[in-house]
């Protein structure tokens, strides 16, 4: 096969995963994924990715739920430049953060990803990919052993790509317990990881921290930032993210401590309110999951 017949299949492939592209500044890039439930369609990589295109290499924000997902990724930057992936960054431990990571290493790139990720990738990854078996119908590592980041920071780890320096932060615990963000000063960029869920119902999972997921959103609201790329949906801003994740989340834990305080039952917590938010996609299924996650985290706060 030819290498651009090899490239159109490529591109094609990743056209039926789902994945667009667009264009943010600069050398700066997001990858936009499908704002519904995984598919077998989507191989798992419904949600958000980034890359900057350097001068010899690109740097990958999230490698994808796994080696087919992965591939779909690189399609997409394919598009863009030939060069290759040699920076990958996992912004958390949900698997279309870092499945992906062994195909772009053995093409030589670098994995970053802070330690709270790293632990969290290890405990969760036999169910993360059965969960993508059941839903994709193929196993995601495609033969690859899974790889988490050999190159670790507990808080804060920075570098220079493209000549832009690029911070990334892990501030605590928010739907994941290594959840961190991608911040680029010079173009008041900013990389949410699942921090931020946009147009969509965020998710409280069973790893989730609700009461730090508040907290790290204050502090990365502090930033300069113009220009956000959420988790999930569609390009935005701080001030409209904050509506859609911070309010949420706030206004969430208010109504399951008022549901605690008044001696509610467990079995009545779809009685706690949260239909302000009503309008985000995945609502009705998603919000008595969130509601019961949180009765259980704050009976023992």
């Amino acid at each position: 096969m030819s290498i651009s017949i090899a490239l159109m299949s490529q591109m094609a492939f990743a056209a039926n995963a789902g994945l667009t592209t667009e264009h943010i500044e600069g050398p700066v890039y997001a990858i936009i994924g499908e704002t519904g439930n995984r598919s077998a369609e989507n191989l798992g990589n419904n949600a958000n990715f980034g890359f900057i295109v350097g001068d010899t290499g690109v740097l990958l924000i999230d490698s994808g739920a796994g080696t087919h997902a992965a591939k779909a990724i690189e399609a997409k930057i394919l598009e863009i430049t030939p060069l290759p992936i040699t920076v990958v960054i996992n912004t958390g431990g949900q698997d279309h953060r870092w499945l992906g990571n062994a195909y772009f290493a053995k093409q030589g790139a670098r994995i970053i990803a802070s330690n709270a990720a790293v632990a969290d990738q290890n405990a969760r990854a036999g169910d993360q990919i059965q969960g993508l078996i059941a839903t994709t119908g193929q196993h995601p590592m495609n033969n690859l052993d899974i790889l988490t980041a050999p190159e670790t920071f507990d808080q804060t780890y920075e570098l220079n790509h493209a000549g832009l320096d690029i911070t990334i932060h892990h501030q605590g615990a928010a739907h994941t317990p290594g959840d961190s963000w991608v911040f680029i000063r010079a173009l008041k960029i900013l990389f949410t990881g699942d921090i931020a869920y946009g147009d969509r119902m965020l998710g409280v999972i069973e790893v989730s921290d609700s009461r730090s997921w508040v907290d790290v959103f204050e502090a990365m609201a502090q930033l300069p930032a113009q220009k956000v790329i959420p988790g999930h949906g569609l390009v935005s801003t701080l001030a409209k993210l904050s509506e859609q994740t911070y309010n949420y989340l706030v206004h969430l834990r208010q109504g399951v401590g008022e549901f605690l305080d008044n001696g509610g039952d467990l079995a009545d917590i779809r009685k706690v309110d949260q239909s302000a938010f009503d309008d985000l996609l995945n609502y009705a299924g998603i919000a008595p999951g969130n509601a019961l996650r949180v009765y259980e985290q704050m009976e023992w706060e």
